[in-house]
């Protein structure tokens, strides 16, 4: 976290590692600028990749002997792949190579000045203390030659943001918008974890408008005045008026947007789309070639009906991307460590008698201890629950770690803050009010240690105030292609029982808020990505019920539900018949009596007799 009056420049240079990304094709009077603008710079990047698009005109020749103060990461990709696709290797080759914490994106006629980086980063670091919160990417003011804002770049305020978005970006002195272009965008790499990468098929034109409107779909972008690029293009203004042949570019790849990609919500398309048709309709009227113009808008029409192709497809015998394959990756390089972290969140809501249980249940009372314990306190806490922890910190036998946040940030702010602070890959999760059985551990860290799974849960006892009297048993799938099939209708995974490791999590993006499943949305990326799941069918914690039933219907409880059906189809994790099915099933569920929502969630999680019985007779 940002220390008050703490120089941005500082903090940079001590935690976030910012990685540049620059994309150049057959510009050698231009490129020179923009490396220049980048090594002046009041904040300069950890790397600077720069992505040689099959350049012809003596490119590679002096990005081969060039010998500057920046620490530069050269490819020549043999053949030319246009912006988009150079964008896609770029920050792949930042996201995987250099495990950058941002990504400062720009073309190769873009002119960094002196506070462009620095003034871009501090309005991100200074949007909120969590990183859960910050902005998805912070956009710069672009400026042409003679210092008129450039009209190409130059991004809209975001249409109905709200009072209180708009409030949070002006206190760092910028605006919210819901898109930027790739001149000077600074991008946060958790985000872009979340999501794919730019798509290589659109070649040139809109793949930054499509790329930045997914990142900002569910997160805060602002654009601030203070960090400043200049943009040199040949002439002023936009290319609506005489595009050229890359008007068919712009109809495809539009379309694309619009028909083919869940970038923007209905309302957004409709606006944009008309605003684009208008600029169509403009263009075609105006030009007096309109039988060229009016080619190029029939095959783009023609292609965008085809639809694009994966960056696979586009890449191959090109780059071979490393983010696609990252839990394949992961997996060959990993220790064989059984060392691992107890990761709890507490708030001022818990209290301080579960806590206290809670701790001894997960450290000393358990066969396995674990290596460390980070407890994040998610804002100000009680002066009994603060004694609990004081007390517990004062005669653990392992190392503590504590994380007080400013104030309540929620369970995915929480965690996401204490997944940095976990110093082993290794982490096992638990919750302030719930109770681990004594040989939870050893049973579960041997199933991630030796590469088994990547997240490893278990089915878990249900108890209203004595964890002694099991009230019933919540079961879960156990294997890895049940478990993974599941996740298109429910949360297979049972949050409060799980271990997981680190650095699997971190791959997509670590955990974002999604109001009552952070972990469900966590868990889709991870499938999608390829990480294995799996469950143990022994219950391993004893879960407190009490109101829960309650707590699980109602408007409230539904709107949660929508939100996170809306998360799983953007990120096309659900197809709109499946969508459609949820939210019916949702909806009944959620308005019943509660007697009746109490039998159908038993009733689908209903453990096995012989397992409530075991564990009705242990202890």
């Amino acid at each position: 976290m940002v220390s008050p009056g703490e120089p941005a420049a500082a903090h940079a240079a001590r935690s976030e590692r910012i990685v540049a990304v620059v994309v150049t094709y057959n510009r050698l009077d231009l490129l020179p600028q923009t490396l220049a603008g980048i090594a002046c710079g009041q904040l300069v990047p950890h790397t600077v990749v720069i992505i040689n698009n099959a350049s012809t005109d003596g490119t590679s020749d002096y990005l081969d002997s060039l010998r500057n103060e920046l620490n530069t990461d050269i490819v020549h990709l043999p053949q030319n792949v246009g912006g988009a696709g150079g964008f896609a290797v770029g920050i792949d080759r930042a996201l995987a190579r250099h495990q950058a914490d941002l990504v400062w994106v720009m073309d190769d006629d873009t002119e960094p000045t002196a506070n462009t980086l620095s003034e871009a980063y501090r309005a991100w670091a200074d949007y909120s203390p969590v990183r859960s919160e910050r902005p998805v990417f912070v956009a710069s003011k672009v400026v042409w030659d003679d210092g008129r804002d450039h009209p190409m770049n130059t991004m809209r305020t975001m249409f109905a943001a709200g009072k209180e978005r708009t409030q949070k970006a002006a206190a760092v002195g910028a605006r919210p918008i819901r898109s930027a272009s790739f001149v000077s965008v600074l991008l946060d790499a958790a985000a872009m974890r979340a999501t794919e990468l730019p798509l290589a098929d659109f070649f040139i034109w809109n793949d930054d408008f499509e790329y930045t409107t997914r990142l900002a779909h569910h997160g805060n972008a602002i654009a601030t005045e203070k960090s400043v690029a200049l943009h040199h293009t040949k002439t002023f203004g936009t290319t609506d008026a005489n595009p050229g042949p890359r008007f068919y570019n712009d109809v495809r790849n539009k379309l694309w947007v619009f028909c083919a990609r869940r970038t923007l919500s209905p309302l957004e398309k409709l606006l944009y789309g008309g605003s684009t048709a208008r600029l169509w309709a403009s263009t075609l009227l105006r030009t007096s070639d309109k039988k060229t113009y009016t080619g190029y808008f029939l095959k783009g029409v023609r292609d965008a009906a085809r639809g694009y192709r994966s960056n696979d497809q586009v890449l191959a015998d090109v780059y071979d991307l490393e983010t696609v394959n990252s839990s394949q990756r992961q997996r060959s390089h990993r220790s064989d460590s059984a060392a691992f972290s107890l990761l709890m969140s507490v708030y001022a809501k818990d209290k301080a008698h579960q806590l206290k249980d809670a701790l001894r249940s997960n450290t000393e009372a358990q066969s396995l201890r674990p290596d460390e314990v980070v407890l994040v306190e998610d804002g100000p806490l009680s002066a009994e629950l603060s004694a609990v922890l004081d007390e517990f910190e004062a005669s653990a036998s392992m190392p503590v770690k504590r994380l007080a946040l400013p104030q309540n940030f929620g369970l995915a702010a929480a965690l996401r803050e204490g997944l940095d602070a976990c110093a082993h890959d290794i982490v096992a999760r638990a919750d302030a009010d719930d109770i681990s059985l004594p040989h939870r551990f050893d049973v579960q860290i041997p199933l991630i240690a030796n590469c088994t799974y990547d997240v490893v849960g278990s089915a878990m006892n249900e108890f209203l105030t004595d964890p002694e009297v099991v009230e019933s048993v919540r079961s879960a799938p156990s294997h890895p292609r049940t478990i993974s099939s599941t996740f298109a209708t429910r949360n297979p995974m049972l949050h409060p029982t799980v271990v997981f490791r680190k650095s699997a999590v971190l791959a997509v993006g670590s955990y974002t808020e999604v109001p009552g499943a952070e972990d469900y949305w966590l868990w889709v990326r991870m499938n999608k990505a390829g990480f294995i799941f799996g469950n143990v069918q022994e219950p391993l914690v004893a879960y407190r019920v009490t109101e829960a039933y309650a707590r699980r219907g109602g408007l409230v409880a539904f709107s949660k539900d929508y939100e996170v059906q809306r998360r799983l189809y953007n990120g096309g994790a659900l197809s709109k018949l499946q969508w459609a099915r949820n939210i019916t099933v949702r909806s009944v569920y959620r308005f019943v009596p509660e007697y009746v929502r109490k039998k159908i969630f038993r009733a689908v999680t209903r453990g096995k007799t012989a397992v409530v019985q075991r564990e009705g007779d242990r202890g």
